[in-house]
């Protein structure tokens, strides 16, 4: 009786072990496709981006292309609430784009902290003063990952473009 306890005991770990190893195989997989599709997106489009991070050496999927640096020095941590517009887009397979939201006349506030991580890293590193405009792209490791938002239409594992103008920036 206690040998058959303890085969199922080991059978149930080393089950557990198996499926943790499979969600990060996935998880790097993903991280390789969408590090691929983001190359070749900026490439195609000729954007002179940065990568957030150190390049090759860092797995960091965010990148930043400043549209217009702004006039108002400002300082960004996790709890800066910014007052923003934006344009949302996926990138698709071709490499073509579609729109999946914007902010159209409405300027909201969100503090940079409560936000997708992409938007935490990006902002902060392009260091966009106020009056910028910055275009952030990231893969989806740093977006919505493997879940689908369906109020948007957004795909799981969407790499994502956001065209943010920063209006206001409050520490």
């Amino acid at each position: 009786m206690n040998r058959w306890f303890i085969a199922i005991a080991c059978l149930i770990v080393f089950a557990g072990c198996t499926k943790s190893n499979d969600i990060a195989t996935n998880v790097q997989k993903q991280a390789a496709i969408d590090d691929q599709k983001l190359a070749d997106f900026i490439k195609a489009n000729n954007l002179n981006a940065v990568h957030v991070g150190a390049p090759k050496t860092d797995t960091i999927g965010v990148y930043y292309v400043i549209e217009d640096p702004g006039t108002d020095a400002a300082l960004y941590t996790t709890s800066t609430s910014v007052t923003v517009s934006f344009t949302a887009k996926y990138i698709n397979d071709n490499g073509t784009e579609t729109q999946f939201t914007s902010t159209n006349d409405f300027n909201p506030s969100y503090v940079l902290g409560a936000t997708i991580k992409g938007w935490q890293l990006g902002i902060q590193a392009a260091k966009i003063n106020k009056g910028g405009r910055v275009r952030l792209l990231m893969s989806s490791r740093y977006a919505y990952g493997p879940y689908p938002q369906s109020q948007y239409n957004l795909p799981a594992n969407s790499i994502l473009d956001f065209d943010i103008k920063i209006f206001d920036v409050t520490n």
